[in-house]
């Protein structure tokens, strides 16, 4: 829906919004861009807070990888995509699932991953959180074939 803002004839303000026009006085206008900037601001304060939240619990799930047994790592890495297990690795603590995902590729893809890992430097925290919203169903199938493997 478009929403157009102008003043009439008379100077005074209107807001058009799809077929419905208001007339509004300098007050309201004035009211309306406050609550504007106010939801703007708030709302950015909220995302960051849940983003933050997001990553800290992605890394804790990242973290917890690095103690999944070698064949069920071989298998996660080889279902994810570069930039989803280069993310997954640099929220982990440590370099401990770093060192399990090269112990776990041919020496080829250790190469690749190597470099895909240098070259993802620079993961922005919204696309660290889309990978990792992509991987909680491989990282719960892990987290149960683990599971199933310490119960034998």
């Amino acid at each position: 829906m478009d929403i157009h803002a102008k003043r009439d004839s008379k100077g005074e303000f209107q807001l058009e919004i799809g077929p419905v026009t208001f007339d509004l006085p300098r007050d309201a206008i004035d009211a309306l861009q406050q609550v504007i900037v106010q939801r703007l601001h708030h709302s950015s304060d909220a995302g960051e807070e849940g983003i933050l939240r997001k990553i800290k619990a992605y890394r804790t799930l990242a973290s917890k990888m690095t103690n999944v047994d070698d064949r069920i790592v071989q298998k996660f890495a080889s279902q994810v995509s570069p930039e989803q297990l280069v993310t997954i690795v640099r929220l982990a603590e440590g370099d401990g699932l770093y060192q399990k995902i090269l112990r776990n590729l041919s020496k080829q893809n250790q190469r690749q991953f190597e470099e895909d890992y240098k070259a993802l430097d620079k993961i922005s925290e919204h696309h660290a959180c889309l990978h990792m919203e992509q991987l909680i169903t491989l990282i719960k199938r892990a987290a149960e074939e683990q599971k199933a493997l310490d119960s034998v």
